[in-house]
Order: C-alpha cells, then structure tokens, then sequence
C-alpha cells in the first residue's frame, strides 16, 4: 500500500470516506483528481502496482488529450515524451491503403502514449492531491447496509482483510469488474452471432528500420481477415502493437503468440514488413472474449466508470477517451451524492441517463466502422476512390467523436 502519506494500518481508521474508488486507470484516477479538486476524501484501490503494463492501443484522440489538459496535466504530458498523431492509415491483405487527418477541429493532435506512462501520470496528479491510495489491494465485492452499497470488501497485501467504509462507491475496475457483478447487470451492445469471437493481443516493439514502422505522427490500422491489428509510436524508441483478432487464431496456433504473428500477419505486406524488422521490447499481452457491452448498477450507493460501465470498439483511441470523457460526466453525480451523504438511486438513474446520451451514438458509429474493418474488401474498394476514399475514411473517424465538451 502506498499513498502520498501511507495509508493507515486499519482501513476503517480513514472513515469518514467521501468517495472509495476501486479500479485506477485512466477513469477511476481521472475522477479521483476531479472529486479531490472539489474537496472531497478520496480512496483509490487497485489490484496492481504502479507503473503497470495493460492491453492498449495507447493511442488517444484530441478529445482525450484535450480532457488531459483539462486536469491540468499538459505539462507532464509534454516531459513524458508523447508522440503528436495527426494522421491515420489503413492498410489491406491486397497492399492497399486509405489515410485520413485524424486532428481535432481546433487543429490538436491525438497522442501516442504507453498506459504504464499515462496511468503513473494521472495517479501521481491524484497522490499529490492528498488521494489515499491502496496498491496491492484486491476488492471482492460490496459491503452492503441493506440494499445499499456503503463500501467494499476484500484483501490487501499479504492477503490481509481489507474493508472501507464510504459514502459513494465508483466501480472502475474494467470490464470484469467484481463490484459490476455483485451490484448490476451487464448487456451485449451487439447482436448475438454476427460478431465473431474476439481477443486482443499486445506487445511493444522497437522497429531496426525506420521505413518500416509508422510514419511519424500516424497510427496504423492493419486490416486482416477478420481482424486487424494497429501500431503506433509512443514514448521513446517503442512501437505498440495491439490487435484484435479472431479467438480461432489463439487455438490453431495453441496459444503461442509469436507463431500465430508469423502466420497471420503475413496477409498484410505492410504489418508483416513491420513485424519482421522488430524485435520485441516487452511481453505479449492478451486478453479473451472481447465483447461490447454495457452495465448499469441496480443498487443505491454505487456508480461505474470506464470499461466497467461500458466498453466501446477500440478505434481511433475511443476507449482512452471514453474512459477520460466518461468520469468527467460522472463527477458532478458523484459529488452530488457525497453532499446527500449517499447516492440513491434517483441519481444513479440520472447518471445512467445521461452515459447513454452521451455516448450511445459513439458506440453504434464504432459499431459499424469495426463491421466494415474486418471486410478488408470494403477497404480496398474504398483506396480506389483515390482521395474521395481518404476523405471518407477523414470523415469515419471524425464521426466516431463527441465535439460537445464539458465544462471542467
């Protein structure tokens, strides 16, 4: 356990807590430096240790690098070495390609960042703010009063018990979230059987020949049959490569990701050009069953954020943003709730109303870009509109965003 002042030996010497937040990636941190701003006891619990390694794209939209200059992080955002994205490219199995400018309409760029980076960046901003945070510590499930959500339960380090006690509880702890499964219920975004069965695979890499990886300031979109695979620069001499593949590929290749690599990204000319003049600057990252949905809390007390109240396609750097643009949302239910000294239901519906509102059109729109992704032909077609192709394409990413930004 570790915190900007270490956490007491005894949990429950910290009550009264305004707000406990399990999960501390980008959404349960972001929240936690927005709720601290405004005066308000924050804990923040995570199973992990920081700085940590996850499955991302680390690729972020204007929209999430303008939500990060927002909690005042621009500046170490610019000492972490982000790489400027301006432009994207997709590439076909046929040797293909459409580009777009991926820049916001005032002229931002997106960024290339590691998720190890980005999150010690937003949990240091969160520590300085007097947040309590508790490393090491795995939450299990609720402590309920009731019907009502008045902490959570589980162990901390060395197994040791761990109970906290507060007055709003925010699940961020992904898209397995124990506190989702206790407290809510979960449903698909899309329809059973026309989507395949989908896992995500990551790894960095450094990439000998310059000509080879992504052109400065692009992310790459790497189309395969049913899948595709982008990369994309980040913070010193690394390349993310992060896919989404079928689960098929997984158990041909019994689960060795490099052979499955050597196999698969053969149909793209562009990925396997990439692939071969990289050597690897880290472990493989997986993740099973890659499934869109969302869930809803049916209990006073609790809200979710980021991948535990919704997933998203991961295009274009949408579930970054979601997870940035979605706690910045939240905030004000939250802190609503602490100055009722609970959250009820009325607000936890409110709160749920107003995700939907903002986000429901993002998810369908990704929806429908990923549909077409995985038909490369649909691609190729497109590339022989020559610039009408790259200005539709332009015109598919920038749909997939929400210009409407709130106030901070």
């Amino acid at each position: 356990m570790s915190s900007r002042a270490d956490p007491p030996d005894s949990p429950d010497d910290l009550w009264p807590i305004d707000a406990a937040i399990v999960g501390a990636g980008p959404a349960g941190s972001s929240l936690a430096i927005r709720l601290a701003r405004a005066g308000a006891r924050i804990a923040l619990i995570d199973a992990g240790r920081f700085p940590r390694d996850k499955l991302c794209g680390e690729y972020l939209s204007p929209e999430g690098a303008l939500a990060l200059e927002g909690l005042g992080l621009a500046d170490a955002i610019a000492r972490s070495g982000a790489r400027p994205i301006r432009a994207a490219r997709l590439t076909t199995p046929r040797g293909r390609r459409l580009e777009a400018e991926v820049v916001g309409p005032d002229g931002r760029a997106g960024l290339g960042l590691s998720r190890s980076a980005l999150d010690a960046i937003l949990l240091g901003e969160a520590r300085r703010l007097g947040v309590i945070v508790f490393e090491g510590t795995r939450v299990s499930g609720p402590i309920l009063e009731g019907d009502r959500v008045v902490g959570v339960a589980g162990r901390g380090v060395g197994g040791s018990p761990f109970s906290l006690r507060a007055r709003v509880v925010v699940a961020a702890d992904g898209r397995h979230s124990s506190l989702a499964r206790r407290t809510g219920s979960t449903l698909p975004r899309s329809v059973p059987g026309l989507r395949p069965r989908l896992f995500g695979l990551k790894r960095h890499l450094v990439v000998r020949d310059p000509a080879c990886d992504e052109p400065p300031g692009t992310v790459g979109l790497h189309l395969l049959p049913g899948g595709y695979v982008g990369s994309c620069r980040v913070e010193g001499s690394r390349t993310n490569l992060c896919g989404l593949l079928p689960e098929r590929l997984s158990r041909e290749h019994r689960g060795d990701l490099d052979a499955l690599a050597d196999a698969a990204f053969l149909s793209n000319p562009t990925l396997a050009a990439l692939w071969h003049a990289a050597e690897p600057a880290g472990p493989w990252k997986t993740v099973a069953g890659v499934r869109i949905e969302a869930s809803s809390p049916l209990l006073p007390g609790i809200f979710y954020a980021g991948d535990a109240r919704g997933t998203i396609d991961p295009l274009g750097g949408q579930g970054l943003t979601m997870a940035l643009l979605g706690s910045e949302l939240l905030a004000p239910f939250v802190l609503q709730s602490i100055a009722q000294g609970a959250a009820d239901l009325t607000v936890v519906r409110e709160a749920i109303r107003a995700w939907h509102s903002r986000f429901d059109r993002r998810i369908a729109l990704c929806r429908a870009f990923h549909h077409a992704l995985i038909r490369p032909s649909l691609i190729d077609a497109a590339s022989m509109l020559g610039r009408w192709g790259d200005a539709l394409l332009s015109l598919g990413f920038a749909s997939t965003r929400d210009r409407a930004r709130l106030p901070s």
